[in-house]
C-alpha cells in the first residue's frame, strides 16, 4: 500500500469517528495494590494500570542513598492496551504503536529530584530501522527510599514521560519507575494514563508494561551546568495553589462553569483547568485514568495550534522589536523561493499570514476546506519537502482580504520568519534559540520541546511553528503573562509594545483582524489577528469586549483576560470547544472588569 492511500484511509477513519467515542477516555480496571521490590526486580508484568501514587515518593519515604547520575538504556517492549485500542496496532506508516520505544535517557539528581540532561524530543519512532511508532519527552521525576528497608537496600526512581510523534501534536503521558544502586538497575515499569486529542492514532487507550533496562553510570557532560539550569527553572516557577481554593471568592456556579463545557461528553474531555489571579497559578490536579497525576507541574501537553501563538507569534513580536514593525509588511516571496509557475505568492506578506488571509485554498471546489488535500503537505518530512507542498495551493482571493484557517500557511510563515532572522544575524542563526535565548530564558522557561521538520538521518530540521510545541501550563502561563505586561520583562522590552497592545483585551477587534465568517459566539462575530483568535464578551456593565485567545486542536484554551490574570484549559475534545465566555465570567466576579 503506498504511503499516500495509506494517508487517504486514515483520514476518512479520523473524519468518520463518532464525536461521543473520540472524546472518551477508557475506564481500564486500576489497581491499587503496591508495586513491591519482587515486582520490580523480577520484571513482573502489570495486567492493569497501578494507582499513579505509588508512582511518587509516600510522605513518609526517605532520602536515595546515592544519587542517580548516569544514562538509562530501555529496550523496545510491547504494551498492554486498552482492549478498545485498534489504531496503528501492528503497523502505522512500518511502525507498531504498541511498542514502548527503547531509547537512552541521561539523567542527574539535584536533591530528591531525578533530571533528565534533555527534555527535548527524543526522536525514534521518526527514525529509520525502528519498530515503535513513538518519540519521547522525558520530565523530570523523584529518587528515593521505601520507609524500613523494603527495597533490601535499593533506591527508587521514577519520572513522568510523553509518547508523542514527530508529525503529530499530542502527548499520550505516562510514568515510569525503577530500583537503582550504585551500578545496576531493575526493568523498568511503565503506565501511560492520560493524553491530548490524537489526529492519525484515532483511539483513545491506556497502555502498561515493563521494559528491560541497563545503566550506565556517570558520563554525562558537565553535570553542574544542567543541575544550575533546572534549579533556575523551579526557582522561576509561578507559585500555586489549588483552582478550589477559589471557592471563597467566587459563585460554585461560575466555578463550575469555568471550564467552558456544554455537555457530559465535553465534560469527561477536561483534563486541566487553571487561572492566573494575582500572580498566583490556580489549578485543578491533572486528572488520569489512574487518578492525579503526581508530577503536574512538570507535565507537558501537546497543544496542538496553540502553538502558532505562543511560538509563531511570539517569534514574530521579537523579531518587530529587533528590527521594527516593518517586518510585517515584508514580502513572504522575499524569504521563500516560490517556483516561477506558482502565481499570486508575490503580493503576500508576513501580516497576510499571520492573519491566515494569504488568498490560498485548499481545492478550486472546496477553497475553505480544513483538511482537504492536506497529507501531501502533512506527511512531508523535510523542511524543503514542506516548503514545496505548501506553496501549492490554488490561488483564490485577494491576499489579506479573507481568513482561511491554513496549517500550510503557518509553517510557511515560520520558515520565513527565521529567513528574515539570517538576513541580519547570518545563516547560522536559528528561530528556536533566538526563541529559547532572547525570550524564553529572560521570563523564566529554560526549556522548549517542539516539533521540527524531520531531515535526513532524521535529524531535526526547522522548528515547527503551526503545530507540535510542549509546554507546560506554567510555561503557557508565563507567555501570556509577557503579553499581559505589554511585552516586556523585569524593566527589558522584549515583544513589539505596540503590537502587543494591539491584541490585549479592548472594546473593539485589532485593527488588522479579519472577521472570521461563519464564526461567532452569543454576542456578536468572532476575529483573527496575528495567529490569535478574538472572542468578544459582553461584561457585568453592558460593554462589549473583545478578548485574545491561543487555541488548539481537542479544546486547548488559554486567554487573556483583564487585570493581568489568565485562563487556561487542557483537553481532548473530539470537537472544537471554546469557552472564553465562561472564563470571563468567572474572572470578572473575582476583578470586576469594569475597573480596569
Amino acid at each position: 500500500m503506498t504511503k499516500q492511500l495509506f494517508a487517504l484511509l486514515v483520514l476518512l477513519l479520523v473524519l468518520s469517528q463518532p464525536v461521543a467515542g473520540l472524546a472518551a477516555m477508557p475506564e481500564d480496571p486500576v489497581s491499587d495494590d503496591p508495586i513491591t521490590w519482587d515486582m520490580l526486580m523480577d520484571g513482573e508484568q502489570p495486567e492493569q494500570l497501578t494507582s499513579n501514587q505509588h508512582f511518587a515518593p509516600s510522605p513518609d519515604a526517605e532520602d536515595a542513598s546515592v544519587p542517580f547520575i548516569g544514562t538509562l538504556a530501555l529496550e523496545d517492549a510491547v504494551m498492554a492496551t486498552s482492549p478498545e485500542f485498534e489504531a496503528g496496532k501492528g503497523e502505522l506508516y512500518e511502525r507498531d504503536t504498541t511498542v514502548f520505544p527503547g531509547i537512552d535517557i541521561e539523567f542527574i539528581t539535584v536533591d530528591s529530584h531525578l533530571v533528565p540532561v534533555n527534555q527535548d524530543v527524543i526522536a525514534h519512532g521518526t527514525l529509520e530501522g525502528t519498530t515503535s511508532y513513538w518519540d519521547v519527552i522525558v520530565q523530570p521525576g523523584r529518587v528515593w527510599q521505601m520507609p524500613g528497608g523494603a527495597d533490601q537496600g535499593w533506591n527508587r526512581a521514577a519520572f513522568p514521560f510523553s509518547l508523542v510523534q514527530r508529525l503529530e501534536g499530542e502527548t499520550h503521558t505516562g510514568l515510569a519507575l525503577f530500583l537503582y544502586n550504585e551500578d545496576e538497575v531493575s526493568p523498568v515499569r511503565f503506565q501511560k494514563v492520560v493524553q491530548t486529542a490524537p489526529f492519525e492514532v484515532v483511539d483513545f487507550f491506556n497502555a502498561w508494561g515493563v521494559t528491560e533496562a541497563s545503566y550506565q553510570p556517570d558520563g554525562i557532560d558537565d553535570p553542574q551546568a544542567h543541575a544550575d539550569r533546572y534549579v533556575r527553572h523551579r526557582e522561576n516557577q509561578l507559585p500555586t495553589a489549588p483552582l478550589d481554593a477559589l471557592e471563597d471568592m467566587v459563585s460554585a456556579e461560575r466555578l463550575a462553569a469555568f471550564d467552558g463545557v456544554k455537555d457530559e461528553d465535553q465534560k469527561a474531555s477536561i483534563l486541566q483547568t487553571a487561572l492566573v489571579y494575582n500572580g498566583v497559578l490556580y489549578k485543578s490536579p491533572l486528572e488520569t485514568a489512574a487518578g492525579p497525576f503526581p508530577y503536574s507541574q512538570e507535565a507537558r501537553h501537546g497543544v496542538w495550534s496553540v502553538t502558532k501563538s505562543g511560538i509563531m507569534n511570539v517569534a514574530m513580536l521579537r523579531l518587530a522589536e529587533k528590527y521594527g514593525t516593518e517586518l510585517l509588511d515584508e514580502p513572504i516571496a522575499d524569504y521563500v523561493s516560490v517556483p516561477d509557475d506558482l502565481e499570486g505568492w508575490e503580493n503576500v506578506t508576513f501580516l497576510d499570514m499571520a492573519n491566515m488571509a494569504s488568498g490560498r485554498g485548499a481545492t478550486e471546489e472546496d477553497p475553505t476546506c480544513y483538511l482537504c488535500d492536506y497529507y501531501r503537505w502533512y506527511l512531508a518530512h523535510s523542511k524543503a519537502e514542506k516548503i514545496d507542498e505548501a506553496l501549492d495551493y490554488p490561488s483564490i482571493w485577494e491576499p489579506g482580504t479573507k481568513y482561511v484557517y491554513r496549517d500550510q500557511d503557518a509553517f510557511l510563515l515560520s520558515v520565513a520568519l527565521e529567513k528574515f532572522l539570517q538576513s541580519r544575524e547570518g545563516d547560522d542563526a536559528a528561530l528556536d534559540q533566538m526563541l529559547l535565548e532572547e525570550v524564553f530564558e529572560p521570563i523564566g522557561i529554560y526549556y522548549l520541546p517542539a516539533n521540527f521538520t524531520i531531515e535526513a538521518e532524521g535529524e531535526d530540521g526547522h522548528i515547527r511553528g503551526d503545530f507540535g510545541w510542549y509546554p507546560t501550563l506554567d510555561d503557557l502561563a508565563k507567555v501570556s503573562l509577557l503579553y499581559q505586561n505589554y511585552g516586556a520583562w523585569n524593566g527589558e522590552q522584549i515583544l513589539e509594545r505596540q503590537l502587543v497592545e494591539s491584541l490585549l483585551p479592548g472594546q473593539e477587534p485589532p485593527e488588522m483582524a479579519l472577521v472570521k465568517e461563519g464564526e461567532e459566539n452569543e454576542y456578536g462575530s468572532e476575529y483573527y489577528a496575528m495567529n490569535w483568535h478574538i472572542e468578544p464578551y459582553r461584561t457585568e456593565d453592558d460593554s462589549l469586549l473583545y478578548l485574545p485567545s491561543m487555541t488548539g486542536w481537542g479544546g486547548h484554551l488559554v486567554t487573556l483576560l483583564p487585570g493581568e490574570m489568565v485562563a487556561l484549559r487542557i483537553a481532548n475534545a473530539g470537537t472544537p470547544m471554546y469557552g472564553s465566555v465562561p472564563q470571563a465570567r468567572l474572572a470578572e466576579e473575582l476583578q470586576p472588569f469594569s475597573e480596569q
